[in-house]
């Protein structure tokens, strides 16, 4: 079924230009184009699109502006905005309004990319299954206060590490959350951090972003106990994992934002466990007895149960809450890569492979855990011969000097 996309710029170039790279993709996609942001809002106020993408500086309304009211009117919409911003500040509101931000000038396979990553995940979040689980979960996590507050302050001309571990200290829980971290071995320090400024600097700014939001999810299920199931275990695999995760994007020269990527997809990649064991404690408590019991992979167990299994559950929460496409994805799909649109090496596959290797180097695998790498993922990409290395480096990072 075709899907709709509406184009937003006040340049007709670059309308002519998203014309033209889509002319191949016109099976999948019906675009339309406006020059500006009244003008989308009266197509808006007709048709239902799939997609908004618009350029951030126009006269009269900005996309920004735009995209906000996109937000509101149709908050199923994907939102992207194109931009030639180098300005953090200016990247940090957008963020807050848009599902993603393509940098200009703009590369015609990123855009590609982006939609089909969006458009496999549309799919793969509407499927009824998803949605049915989601919809007997008394409790859903708020989205954090505290993560924009850092948002914000890291959007200031000026961010202040002082500034940072001041909002990190209003909530004990994250405080905690936070020197444990610091203090994990792994990071190989040598001495005990108690202050929550100097935890910032050693974490670093863009890792707080992360441990805001896996804090305060993980605050909201604390209390949840369960035979076979510990809250603190799904916590440190997490962290370990994000650590990894962010070395393997470093070893393959990733780009810095999509390292922060992968590092908060794994932190928060077990998050529809939490979900489904503090909402669902009985047919989750029953899914990990037929792990135990009859040797099924965990995953089979949850979908024998609820006819879907907690990545896609804790993929849904992050598209309700308007995160990245590519961290919704990794999180969605970080035990079956394969089954993805993206076909490149990026945050899914750090994922995936942290996820692994993480439980491997642990020896903590919880019952029916799946650690085996999905080799038709890692040779659709041709990283095949890749997992040696970073199995090695994996171990060296979690040594006491790593």
């Amino acid at each position: 079924m075709k899907r709709n996309i509406l184009f937003v710029d006040d340049n007709e170039t670059m309308l002519e230009l998203y014309r033209m790279l889509l002319t191949s993709e016109r099976v999948r996609w019906e675009v339309r184009m406006a020059g500006g942001g009244a003008a989308a809002l009266q197509l808006l106020a007709t048709t239902r699109f799939d997609v908004v993408v618009s350029d951030l500086h126009m006269p009269g309304m900005d996309g920004v502006a735009l995209l906000r009211e996109v937000k509101r009117l149709s908050p199923g919409t994907s939102r992207i905005i194109l931009s030639g911003l180098t300005d953090q500040k200016e990247i940090a509101e957008c963020l807050q309004e848009t599902h993603q931000f393509i940098a200009k000038p703009m590369q015609p396979k990123v855009l590609r990319a982006t939609l089909a990553r969006i458009g496999g995940l549309d799919a793969y979040l509407q499927d009824e299954s998803i949605r049915g689980v989601v919809a007997q979960l008394d409790t859903l996590p708020s989205f954090p206060s505290l993560y924009l507050e850092i948002m914000q302050e890291l959007a200031s001309d000026n961010p202040s590490v002082e500034q940072i571990a001041t909002i990190v200290a209003k909530d004990p829980g994250m405080t905690v959350k936070m020197l444990q971290i610091v203090n994990a071995a792994s990071l190989g320090l040598g001495r005990r951090i108690t202050s929550p400024q100097e935890a910032v600097q050693q974490i670093g700014l863009s890792a707080v972003r992360s441990l805001a939001l896996s804090a305060h999810i993980f605050s909201c299920f604390e209390h949840t106990e369960l035979r076979g199931f510990a809250i603190s275990q799904v916590w440190d695999h997490g962290m370990r994992t994000a650590q990894l995760a962010r070395k393997i994007m470093e070893l393959e020269r990733a780009e810095l934002s999509l390292a922060e990527d992968a590092y908060t997809a794994a932190m928060l990649h077990d998050v529809g466990k939490l979900m489904l064991a503090n909402n669902l404690t009985e047919p989750f408590q029953r899914a990990l007895t037929l792990t135990k019991e009859q040797g099924l992979p965990f995953l089979d167990a949850e979908q024998k149960v609820f006819g879907a299994n907690h990545a896609g559950v804790g993929a849904y929460l992050l598209g309700l809450w308007g995160m990245p496409a590519i961290i919704v994805e990794a999180v969605a799909f970080h035990h079956q890569p394969s089954r993805a649109e993206t076909k490149s090496f990026g945050p899914l596959t750090a994922v995936h492979v942290a996820n692994v290797l993480e439980h491997e180097l642990s020896g903590f695998k919880p019952p029916g855990s799946q650690t085996a790498f999905d080799m038709e993922h890692l040779k659709a990409i041709g990283l095949q011969n890749r997992v040696d290395a970073w199995r090695e480096r994996a171990g060296k990072l979690f040594q006491p000097d790593g």
